[in-house]
Formats: C-alpha cells, structure tokens, sequence
C-alpha cells in the first residue's frame, strides 16, 4: 500500500518534522507500506533524513495555491499549514494506484494491517473526537479511492476557490473543504486505525494519532509549562490534561513496540509517559470543559 504523508518547509523545521521521522520509524511495524512524503518548499535536513531512510520525496504543491494567496493578501484567509492542503493533491500526482493511505506527519502505527480489506467508493475516515460520533470525519488517516477522488478533483476544488473567495474564509481548512464537500459520502474507517491519545487504551489499534497536544506539548503540560491562560490552548491541552493516564498507557504502549526497531526513540516515549504519570498522580486537577467532543 502506497502510503502518503506531506510537510512544507516551515513544518519540517519543527516538531511536525520530528513527528514525521517517528511515524516512519514506527511504520516498520506495519510491513508493506510504500511511503512517500509530499513536500512543498526547498529541501533540507528533513528531506535528506526522508531520503536516507527509504521514502520518496516528491515535490509538490497544494491545488488552489494562487487562490489562496490572493484570499490571503485581501486578509480573508490563513493557511495554518500548506502542508496539510498537500493531500488534496495525492490525485494529481499518483496516476496508477488504485487505494492510497494517507496519513498526518502526527501519527505512529502500531502494527500490521491488512489496507487490502478496506475498499471504500470514495475514501474512509474515522471520527474527530468521540470514536462514536460519525457526523464530522478526522481527515489526519484516510484510505482514498483513487479513481474515484479523481473523478472529482476538478469540482472539488472549484468548492475550495468559491469558499476562498467569501470574507469568512478565516478558519477555512483543507479537513473542513473535505467535510463540507464531501459529507454524506465517505465511509466509515475502524477507529482503531485513527486512534487518539485521550480514547481509552486499545491493544488492538492499528494507528495512533497524536491529535491535540504533540509529544512536546504533553511534556509541557506533565513539567507546568502549558500556556493555559490562552484558551485555543486551553482548549487543545485539555485532551491531555483531562485524561493523563490514558496518555500514559498510549505512550507506554508505542514505547513497548519500539523498543527493537529503535531504542533512543522507545526511551525517550518511556520517559515522556513517565512524566505524565507523575503529573496524573500529583498534579491539582483541573477542570476542563469537554463539551467540543460533543457538539
């Protein structure tokens, strides 16, 4: 199975990088991917790690890029990251696969998985938060049906250039142009192959998403030094915060299975799960309104 992942200059340079480099470390625990990292940007250190370790790079850019930098010069958009806009261009660019995974740089997988079984009309993703509300898809693991994401490339991005050319265009992202032009018509993909760090702890899950504070943000949030008075992150530490020992049991876990395929790596998940415990265990809880989980 070809796997897709994607990071921009900016990103490369930060944890998305790192983030990067132990989801391919990890993918040695799911044989058969093929990865391949779209990358927009000039290359660098990152780029030559990829190339060291046996993924191919390619050269790429997100569809709608001058739409987006008009909407962004009359102040009506900002892209958060060009890098996550790159899976849109996964259909332009491969011209013979039949399914595709994509993943964010933000993942690790934690075991083989059988990508033949999952076969969806269009693609297949799995919840943002709760495992079991199917009303909105997180778009940060998702298997594409790649004749079929052709089929509508061109209407797709049309959607993206008229949304990009309205003022509210603000908080408009590649995860909501999916959400919106697509709802209704996408497949449901097993949780487990897009599990978050805050779910209860699954033996069985295929792929664990660090969706909400990255390894760096946990290690702040175990040592105090999680910015809390700001509320977007307030809100993002929360997942963290409220359920530390789910994290724990997660980090744990993935530091278990990483221990033969890369030791420095494995010690230092060991270490950040060790953290986290000891916030668990002595920290003031706080209280945390979770109700975003669900709308």
């Amino acid at each position: 199975m070809r796997w897709y992942f994607a990071i921009d200059e900016q990103g490369a340079a930060g944890e998305a990088g790192d983030l990067a480099k132990l989801a391919v470390i990890s993918s040695r625990l799911c044989p058969g991917l093929e990865p391949r990292l779209l990358y927009h940007g000039a290359r660098g250190a990152l780029t030559e790690w990829m190339d060291r370790h046996g993924v191919m790079v390619i050269d790429a850019a997100p569809p709608c890029l001058d739409a987006m930098a008009a909407a962004t010069a009359r102040g009506t958009f900002r892209a958060y990251s060009l890098g996550h806009w790159l899976r849109l261009a996964i259909p332009l660019i491969d011209h013979d696969a039949e399914f595709v995974l994509y993943t964010d740089c933000d993942i690790a997988f934690l075991r083989p998985i059988d990508f033949g079984a999952i076969r969806p009309n269009l693609f297949a993703a799995g919840p943002e938060f709760a495992p079991d509300r199917w009303d909105y898809f997180n778009s940060g693991v998702m298997v594409l049906n790649m004749a079929a994401m052709r089929a509508v490339q061109h209407g797709f991005e049309t959607v993206i250039r008229t949304r990009l050319d309205e003022d509210n265009g603000a908080h408009f992202d590649d995860q909501v142009a999916l959400n919106e032009a697509f709802a209704g018509h996408w497949s449901r993909l097993d949780p487990g192959l897009n599990a978050k760090p805050y779910w209860p702890h699954d033996a069985g899950a295929g792929i664990l998403h660090f969706h909400g504070p990255k390894l760096g943000g946990m290690g702040a949030i175990a040592t105090g030094g999680w910015n809390w008075d700001d509320p977007t992150a307030a809100r993002i530490g929360a997942l963290c915060d409220a359920y530390p020992t789910r994290y724990v049991a997660w980090l744990s876990d993935l530091a278990e299975r990483l221990q033969m395929i890369d030791l420095d790596t494995a010690l230092r998940l060991h270490r950040l799960a060790g953290q986290l415990a000891v916030h668990a265990r002595s920290g003031a809880p706080r209280t945390h309104d979770l109700s975003f989980m669900r709308p």
